[in-house]
């Protein structure tokens, strides 16, 4: 009894220690508690400031400011104050901003902390994009330009390749046409292909992507073109026709950011092709209807005017064919996009639709376009995110053929009385009005998803491995309904075809960063893989019942056929770089590429790509101190070979005709019919790359404290092993079959020129100069030809040249005798006799120019002056020759031409020979299209206005700029026709325009 007594006093005693224990305990940690968040309470201080230019002692609204190794942050406001709160004395600062210097400040004991941002030094610590990584620009070797930011948006375009033309020295870029959503055409330091594709690889966010570019302006971060072959070779196989490569706008840490873009514009037409009026065409009708022997006898009408122009002849009819298919059309822009995050996560997402109304009737574009980017640093050594574009285009509207409206006769009318429009306006000319076609129903509607994700892990400090996978997906359908326009006249016909285009890129990368003292080396060794699977399907169909099921019930369709294909290309790589520089001075870079492509021989699927580059900062060597007004100073030289194999794929393999043949066989009356297929093609079993070897020199250079910047280059190019179709005898039954064969080669010179000429008193005048001038020429041909008249290839010659006879002018009264010896007379294009045998055939034949600009130049000049800014561009492009398809000719004036001064015996000219209502087809009437392509244009004027803070702050607008843009304003020089655009080479379909543009960009 007394011993569990004893044992419940024990319990007792022990639960009252242990409740006074856990009482003093929690007492303790109370005040623990308590001292720590007095502590803390005691340490955290709210520190202020205001953030100011040093260039202008204005203050800078929305700098980023964070406390390093933390994700606390804000960003300045509209005066450019920001109030942070710190958790210690020893907290740091950090002051970011784009296009200025980062910061970093101690707190120390200061409650205030007012910082001066100085802008970033550019062209020497300017980080520019090279392949498969990024370098400061002081140490980059090769010839890579990079295009700023306010370059990309000066001009107003749903391309922004087309924004770039003529800022890029030795890129040659141009306008497919003028219909709404037009691509364009790139050449990088001009063409070196005869068969193969002569287009650089474009890059966005490091995975191919085309030229057709459908990313908003505002969404793109940088630019860069790498255009010599010591910086193209690590893309081996695509890069001989340069690479261009884009980088989408990524998230920063700070405050959420949201921005806003939006334009809006009016277009017009930019040519009206200057065709013959109702009297000029009356008087050149009657004209060819005359008997050049007996001029004074004037022709009877009614053998003049065939049909309805009799009728509007008599009546005073003056139909403006132009005007009437052409309107003015609209371009608009909206562009929302938001910034934001931490120094763990950051994102930049943005949502953009476009559209742009033509010129010409039923002309019509939709684009939605959605991005996103997302990063994040869950730890410290490891990185991902992932960068992601869908897209949506449509197109409605067949259009108007503007040719039949530049042709038709202006003398008939375009409606009826009813006020409907007149199928065949002369019943004697079968062209149809052009207004038929405007009621043809087409749809072409595309879907893009395009995304890449990555994750990076940084290890062992010096080392990082990098893995990038690329997907681009994207699906299109074209349909069409044309419906009966007449009675009598064409069916119904209808069709539709869909494409599915999936392409997949894998890519890794290891990277070797070491500093050794004056001793800098970067290695990177990568390893990728490409894929691509293309195919499609079509149904057509005519005489359809019912026009409103247009192209989705072909079963109302009394015919239809059906077609499709299948594509797959792939390619694997692997590469690496050496990069190296000593004190920043001596620079050394590396690389090697070996690229395998499916679509060669078997045996030649494989070939390697070596390059190297170095450069000479001389600047920086103690001689140049006496040299004080140099600022910079670089020499470049390079040299690397680059590779082709842009053939289709299936082009090495023997192939069968498409449609089976169906023979019968038997005894007469017994006959079974079989099909079959005939051989189409030989095999090119030994097929393989086309190489691209190019060395180039070149300086950077500023002066004056860089008021004066700038870069010299100087290249030359030899392509070899040219993928081309050879000919064959026909005895071979075959055509062609493509072989390694020629050579080519192409030299130039690029400048860039950059200057600030007045900077003072806020008023700031710079200007911007770009040249390029370049020649191209056939060194060899295939079997050892030194000329290829059927593809107009000749050794010694640019690759692409006209070649015919040449235009001397006009036979005179007085020439008859010396005419007839050529069966000619008076009146005719009288050609040169090259060989002086006065007997004019095909050996008389010449070059008579070519295509290729002899050099193109742009000059920018920008001002501003207090918040104002004022941008005019001057393009060049001289010394081409073009095919111009506005000066055809047509002796019977059986269609309207342009109106040109021909020859009568009362006018003896010699611009264009006679009207001739008994010939369909004057003799050598093709040399008259050959003209004079140069010219120069007022590109774009923008004038904007940045409107102070102290207007804006109140509603939280931290930036405000309205601008009017006006596009195409001004042809300044051109040797054709007033009317017609030089930059369409003399074309008569879809015109382009001109653009006058209001827009708004507001950041809050």
């Amino acid at each position: 009894m007394r011993s569990i007594l004893q044992l419940n006093l024990k319990k007792q005693n022990t639960n009252k220690t242990t409740q006074t224990i856990g009482r003093k305990f929690f007492v303790l940690i109370s005040v623990c508690i308590l001292f720590f968040s007095t502590l803390s309470a005691q340490a955290q201080t709210q520190v202020s400031g205001q953030i100011t230019d040093a260039s202008n002692g204005g203050t800078l609204p929305g700098v980023n400011v964070m406390i390093k190794g933390t994700t606390t942050g804000t960003i300045s406001d509209f005066d450019g104050r920001f109030s942070l709160t710190v958790n210690s004395t020893a907290d740091v600062l950090i002051f970011s901003f784009i296009g200025y210097k980062t910061q970093e400040v101690p707190v120390g004991t200061n409650s205030v902390v007012n910082v001066v941002l100085e802008l970033s030094d550019v062209g020497l610590d300017e980080v520019v994009i090279v392949g498969y990584g990024t370098m400061k620009k002081r140490d980059v070797t090769g010839s890579i330009v990079s295009i700023e930011q306010e370059q990309m948006t000066e001009v107003k375009s749903g391309n922004v390749l087309e924004s770039l033309q003529g800022k890029i020295a030795g890129a040659d870029i141009t306008r497919d046409d003028g219909r709404s959503g037009a691509g364009v055409g790139i050449l990088i330091r001009g063409k070196r292909s005869l068969n193969a594709a002569n287009g650089p690889l474009v890059i966005v966010d490091g995975v191919p992507y085309g030229d057709n570019i459908d990313i908003n302006q505002n969404d793109i971060e940088s630019i860069e073109v790498l255009k010599d072959a010591s910086s193209t070779a690590i893309y081996g196989s695509r890069g001989a026709n340069g690479v261009i490569l884009i980088t989408t706008k990524k998230g920063a840490a700070g405050k959420a950011k949201i921005y806003f873009n939006a334009y809006y514009g009016i277009s017009q037409p930019y040519q009206h092709v200057p065709v013959f009026n109702r009297e000029g065409y009356i008087k050149a009708k009657i004209d060819a209807y005359r008997d050049v022997n007996d001029w004074g006898t004037i022709p009877e009408m009614y053998n003049v005017f065939p049909g309805d122009e009799l009728t509007g002849y008599e009546n005073g009819t003056d139909t403006d064919w132009q005007d009437i298919v052409t309107k003015n059309g609209t371009r608009q822009d909206y562009h929302i996009g938001v910034s934001g995050g931490s120094e763990l996560v950051s994102y930049n997402t943005s949502l953009n639709y476009y559209h742009e109304e033509g010129v010409v009737l039923s002309d019509e574009f939709d684009r939605y376009t959605f991005r996103l980017n997302f990063d994040s640093k869950p730890t410290n050594f490891l990185k991902i995110g992932s960068s992601s574009l869908i897209s949506y285009k449509e197109r409605n509207g067949r259009g108007p053929r503007f040719t039949d409206a530049v042709l038709l006769s202006p003398i008939v009318e375009a409606y009826n009385e009813d006020g409907t429009y007149k199928y065949q306006p002369n019943f004697a000319n079968p062209r149809k009005s052009p207004l038929a076609y405007t009621f043809d129903e087409e749809e072409t509607r595309d879907v893009r998803v395009f995304s890449t994700v990555y994750a990076q892990v940084d290890f062992l400090n010096n080392f990082n491995f990098r893995t990038n996978l690329g997907v681009d997906l994207s699906t299109s359908r074209f349909g069409y309904m044309y419906p009966q326009k007449s009675e009598g006249e064409e069916v119904t016909a209808s069709g539709v075809t869909t494409g599915n285009d999936l392409a997949a890129t894998w890519t890794n990368l290891l990277n070797y960063n070491k500093e050794m003292g004056d001793h800098t080396v970067y290695v990177t060794l990568g390893h990728e893989l490409q894929f691509s699977r293309y195919e499609d399907f079509g149904m057509y169909g005519d005489t359809q019942d019912f026009d409103r099921s247009l192209w989705y019930n072909f079963s109302t369709n009394k015919n239809a056929t059906s077609t499709s294909y299948l594509e797959k290309r792939a390619l694997v790589s692997a590469f690496t770089r050496v990069s190296y520089n000593y004190k920043s001075r001596y620079l050394l870079n590396l690389t090697a590429r070996a690229d395998g492509a499916s679509q060669l021989a078997e045996g030649n699927k494989w070939d390697y790509f070596p390059a190297a580059s170095i450069a000479w900062r001389v600047n920086e060597e103690s001689f140049m101190n006496q040299f004080s007004f140099i600022s910079d100073l670089k020499l470049r030289s390079g040299y690397g070979v680059s590779g082709n194999a842009s053939v289709d794929p299936y082009s090495t393999a023997a192939t069968l005709n498409v449609k089976p043949l169906y023979v019968q066989f038997g005894e007469p009356g017994t006959e079974s019919t079989y099909f079959g297929y005939r051989p189409e093609t030989l095999s090119s079993s030994s097929l393989c790359w086309e190489r691209t070897t190019q060395f180039n020199i070149g300086v950077d250079f500023g002066i004056f404290d860089n008021r004066i910047v700038g870069n010299l280059d100087v290249y030359k190019a030899n392509t070899v092993d040219l993928l081309l179709q050879d000919k064959l005898p026909l005895s071979s039954s075959f055509f062609s079959v493509w072989t390694n064969a020629g050579e080519t080669e192409t030299k130039g010179l690029e400048l860039v020129l950059q200057t600030v000429n007045f900077d003072k008193a806020g008023f700031k005048w710079s200007t911007d100069l770009t040249f390029s001038a370049s020649r191209e020429k056939i060194v060899a041909l295939a079997s050892g030809l030194t000329r290829d008249e059927a593809n107009n290839w000749f050794v010694g010659e640019p690759l692409d040249v006209y070649y015919n006879f040449e235009k001397i002018g006009i036979w005179q009264l007085e020439d008859a005798e010396l005419a007839a010896k050529n069966n000619q007379e008076p009146g005719d294009i009288r050609v040169n006799d090259v060989d002086k045998n006065d007997t004019i055939n095909y050996d008389d034949r010449v070059i008579l120019g070519t295509s290729r600009p002899k050099w193109t130049a742009n000059l920018v000049n920008r001002f501003d002056y207090k918040g104002f800014d004022l941008t005019v561009s001057i393009y060049a492009r001289m010394g081409q020759m073009i095919d111009a398809g506005a000066y055809a000719f047509d002796p019977r004036m059986y269609d309207n031409m342009l109106e040109v001064d021909y020859w009568t015996p009362e006018n003896p000219t010699n611009e264009y020979p006679r009207m001739n209502a008994k010939e369909a087809e004057a003799d050598y009437e093709y040399t008259l299209r050959y003209r004079d392509g140069s010219f120069i244009k007022l590109k774009n004027i923008t004038f904007g206005y940045n409107v102070p803070s102290k207007f804006i702050s109140a509603a939280k607008i931290s930036k405000l700029r309205v601008y009017f843009s006006s596009n195409n304003p001004f042809i300044l020089y051109s040797e054709l026709k007033e009317g017609l655009d030089p930059e369409r080479n003399g074309s008569i379909s879809w015109p382009t325009a001109r653009t006058f543009v209001f827009g708004v960009n507001l950041d809050f």
